[in-house]
């Protein structure tokens, strides 16, 4: 471990000493020393995690705006096909009114 040349004084919460209290080391300044060199070497993780965790978000934005596009589409497609099949289904009835007034004639 390195030389500790650096004597500093700090004034902390009840919360954060049964924080220090409770990590592994010898002493206080061995267990605050622990805490902060564990938080030094997992900074480079967290960082790397926050940065595939934003790229996560971007891909289900992106993947959420073609569903979006999609399901605009595809109301556009149902409209489209209730108003044919309106259409249709007045042409059916067009159609046998037509035969019957046909065959009335013909009878």
């Amino acid at each position: 471990m390195a030389l500790k040349s650096i004597a500093k004084s700090i004034r902390i919460s009840e919360e954060v000493f049964e924080y220090i209290e409770a990590s592994p080391g010898k002493g206080f300044n061995d267990k605050f020393e622990n805490i902060i060199l564990e938080a030094k070497r997992g900074e480079a993780e967290r960082k790397n995690n926050l940065e595939r965790l934003e790229q996560e978000i971007e891909n289900a934005r992106k993947c959420l705006y073609k569903t979006i596009q999609q399901e605009k589409e595809l109301q556009t497609f149902f409209r489209q096909f209730c108003h044919m099949q309106r259409t249709i289904s007045e042409m059916k009835e067009s159609l046998e009114r037509a035969m019957a007034e046909h065959e009335e004639k013909e009878n």
